[in-house]
């Protein structure tokens, strides 16, 4: 085995497919092969020439997690209820890409709602929605675009990416069995409401929790909400019993039983209520 080589299975045990700085490569290479700094520079520059690393940013290395090829399910029923638009180039430019490969996917969570924000960002965090088995090939698709994505990553690796990467919007591929909600890529208000809850208050997105709770009051000022269709999503994803808290305070003579006043529903309802 080459030194390369040695050197890439050594990252790959450390950190598997997630991103990493070139710090923490060369502590863990300092740690297993006494290499110095300037040595595992050198090991990092060759193995991205070669391209069995991937830069996604200025010192932020993964390891590819795509194959070549990947066969998609098929396509899943479209609902045809309305969604909201983002004010995004780089966004247009992933939906285009990922329609042009024939990748089913549903653009959701906080920047789907960006219009009912009360702050607005000047670098968007995108999430989307691909069916199962088609994470791997979406993130390439995007990649293979210029575009900033990543499988599945969980809050700290976002934040990680967001400290050392300047400018670019990030896209947060994650694959889901159900599309329900999809409009032509988007997702529903009722869907994108559920997901952003969701994605915020378990801690997968480096996002407010009290924007999520003034979002959602916004939402509901504005626009007419299928609260029905709302609970019954979020029954789908295990939190109906906070959604039903939700509604409750947004629409105070809502016939919801089971209120839950859980840690995950408290912050969201205090931004509700500002």
């Amino acid at each position: 085995m080459s030194w390369l080589e040695s050197s890439l299975k050594d990252l790959k045990k450390d950190y598997d497919n997630r991103p990493f700085s070139a710090k923490k490569a060369a502590s863990t290479l300092e740690k297993e092969k006494g290499y110095t700094r300037n040595t595992v520079y050198a090991v990092l520059h060759e193995l991205y020439k070669r391209g069995s690393l991937i830069k996604l940013g200025r010192g932020i290395y993964q390891v590819p997690i795509y194959n070549s090829h990947v066969d998609l399910p098929a396509s899943f029923t479209l609902s045809d209820r309305a969604t909201v638009e983002v004010a995004s180039s780089a966004l247009s430019k992933a939906t285009e890409t990922l329609k042009e490969k024939g990748i089913d996917f549903m653009v959701t969570g906080p920047s789907s709602l960006a219009r009912f924000h009360h702050y607005l960002s000047r670098r968007y965090i995108h999430l989307i929605y691909v069916v199962q088995g088609g994470g791997e090939y979406s993130v390439k698709t995007l990649r293979d675009a210029d575009l900033l994505a990543l499988l599945n990553p969980n809050r700290k690796e976002v934040e990680t990416i967001l400290e050392n990467v300047n400018g670019k919007d990030l896209f947060i591929i994650r694959e889901f069995a159900d599309l329900t909600g999809n409009v032509n890529g988007r997702a529903s208000l009722e869907r994108a409401l559920v997901d952003t809850y969701f994605e915020v208050t378990r801690g997968k997105m480096p996002f407010s929790e009290v924007e999520v709770g003034r979002i959602i009051a916004n939402t509901f000022r504005e626009e007419s909400i299928d609260v029905t269709h709302l609970l019954h999503l979020a029954s789908r994803r295990g939190i109906k019993d906070e959604f039903n808290a939700v509604v409750k305070e947004v629409i105070p003579n809502f016939p919801v039983d089971s209120l839950s006043r859980n840690k995950h529903v408290r912050n969201v309802l205090l931004g509700i209520r500002e």
